[in-house]
This record gives structure tokens, sequence and C-alpha cells, in this order.
């Protein structure tokens, strides 16, 4: 009976994979099926586990999304590396997100932060792990200043430059439904840098 039952459990995930899988699931159920779609039942039959395992790890639904959208967000926060210029460092992060909106987590992020019903929930969820992804984008913002390519003093608070960048991608890709092409995001991106640039003293940007 012992060797049976090591049998039948012979495939199923253990310890760090059983959370990685299981997170992977949660991640491809928002992507299908959005916030309020989401079945734990669902999770666990894809991930290969008993929903008691993914109770004992996460005890409510939101505890498992969030988790599942906070490893996404601590994904997205490595993709801005310093290129050694605003306009790079934007347009590889601007790569970065296209890609993520062709994959489970990007999907779910999208789907969710889209739903209106969910938009409180989503806010409650996010709040902690954004500051994974803001703290990568003062990292970008400081050298930039530095560079004299971002001017901190007229346009201190990053949030709409980087949801200028977002939504204008989101907006091509999920209702346009049309390819990011280099001439595309060198548009966005060329609009965006010489908005944040200083200006002389005629009013004109360096």
């Amino acid at each position: 009976m012992e060797v049976a039952s090591q049998r039948r459990d012979a495939g199923r995930p253990r310890g760090t994979a059983v959370e990685n899988a299981v997170l992977d699931a949660t991640l491809e159920e928002l992507s299908i099926h959005g916030l309020d779609g989401l079945s734990v039942a669902r999770v666990a039959e894809a991930a290969e586990v008993n929903k008691t395992s993914i109770y004992r790890r996460w005890p409510t639904k939101e505890d498992l999304i969030a988790a599942a959208l906070g490893r996404a967000f601590g994904e997205a926060a490595q993709s801005m590396p310093d290129t050694g210029s605003l306009a790079g460092d934007l347009e590889t992060a601007l790569r970065h997100l296209e890609g993520q909106l062709s994959t489970p987590s990007g999907r779910a992020l999208a789907l969710v932060s889209m739903s209106v019903e969910s938009a409180a929930a989503v806010s409650r969820i996010c709040a902690a792990q954004q500051d994974l992804t803001r703290n990568a984008a003062l990292r970008l913002i400081e050298r930039a200043s530095k560079r004299g390519e971002w001017d901190t003093d007229r346009t201190p608070a990053p949030d709409a430059v980087f949801a200028m960048m977002a939504g204008a991608l989101m907006h091509r890709v999920l209702l346009e439904k049309q390819p990011v092409t280099p001439e595309w995001a060198k548009t966005v991106i060329t609009v965006i840098t010489r908005g944040l640039r200083r200006e002389d003293g005629d009013g004109t940007t360096k």
C-alpha cells in the first residue's frame, strides 16, 4: 500500500515546487476568468494538488491572488536595467511589458486591472507589491536626472509618466490589436522623453 501511495504521488510537486505550480496556475486562471471568476478548485486541479494544500499556505482567495500578483510585480521590477539613456531604459521597459502581455501573468495583470468591479480589491491586493516596481522606477529616474534627461522639478511624480507608457501599450495591444513595431515604440518614447527634459531659459528643451 505504501509503495502504491508513493507511485500515485510521484508526479505531484513538493515544497517550493508546489508554491510555484499553484501561483502559475493562479495567474493562468486569472488571465482567463479574471479576479471575480477565479476558482480555487480549478487552480488546484491545474497545479495537481489538493485544495487543502492551497488553503494551508494561503488561507483566503485574496491571499492567493496577492501572492501570485506579487510574484509578477517582483519579476517586472527586474525589467529596468541601466542602458545609459532614459530613452533606452524606457524602451527596454516597454519591450518587457509587451512581452509580459503575452504571458499568463501579463494577461492576468491586464485583465484584473481593467475590471471596474474589481478595482477596489485590486488596489488593496497590489499596494505593497507596487513598491517593488516603484523602487526600480525611482532608480531609473535618479539616473536620468543625473544625466539631465528628467527634470524632477517639473515632473516630480513618476506615476503619470509610467501610466502613459503602460496605457499606450495596452491600448495598442489589447484594443487596437496591433503589433508594437520599433517605429511605434520610438514615437511613444520620444514624446515622453521630450516632455521630461529640462528647459533652457527661452523655454526650449535641452
